[in-house]
């Protein structure tokens, strides 16, 4: 929003800037030849004014549309790495971050799936290292029970 705000007060400003110059001139002219036979000071400007309206509504038209045009792109590309890193994630990559483009809510969303998957991997190194103790053994019945009880939970939390 505040990018096509900014492109309007540019279109703006420079309109403003060409058209006062030209203003200038046109009356300073007028003003000396005599404008006796001219209804308005409209009359004096009316083509000039016409010309540099359209410029100023194509070029905003046209600055707009390429505005539009990146943010598509960005979105596209956005999406296409949060999709990625979400079917990577189906695959069993947790590791490769997202790296969404840097739109607000693409961006806070990669970190909101890289966050999980942290959280997903660590759990399951967690869970090889729990399991790789149990393996080892040198535990008693009792204590191996419970652990594998809590392993059992915490695979749970991860794969329900």
């Amino acid at each position: 929003m505040l990018a096509f705000a900014a492109i309007i007060v540019a279109g703006g400003v420079i309109f403003w800037k060409l058209v006062d110059a030209e203003f200038q001139r046109v009356f300073l002219q007028a003003a000396i030849r005599g404008h006796y036979t001219i209804h308005s000071a409209f009359d004096i400007v009316r083509d000039l004014l016409v010309y540099h309206l359209a410029g100023l509504f194509l070029g905003v038209l046209l600055a707009g549309s390429a505005l539009v045009l990146l943010l598509v792109a960005a979105t596209r590309r956005g999406i296409g790495k949060a999709v990625a890193s979400l079917l990577a994630s189906a695959a069993g990559d947790l590791s490769t971050p997202t790296g969404t483009c840097p739109i607000g809510e693409f961006e806070r969303f990669g970190k909101k799936i890289d966050a999980t998957r942290s959280d997903t991997l660590d759990t399951v190194l967690k869970v090889r290292s729990e399991a790789a103790a149990l393996a080892a053994g040198g535990m008693s019945p009792e204590e191996f029970r419970l652990r594998w009880d809590e392993l059992k939970q915490r695979i749970r939390r991860i794969a329900p």
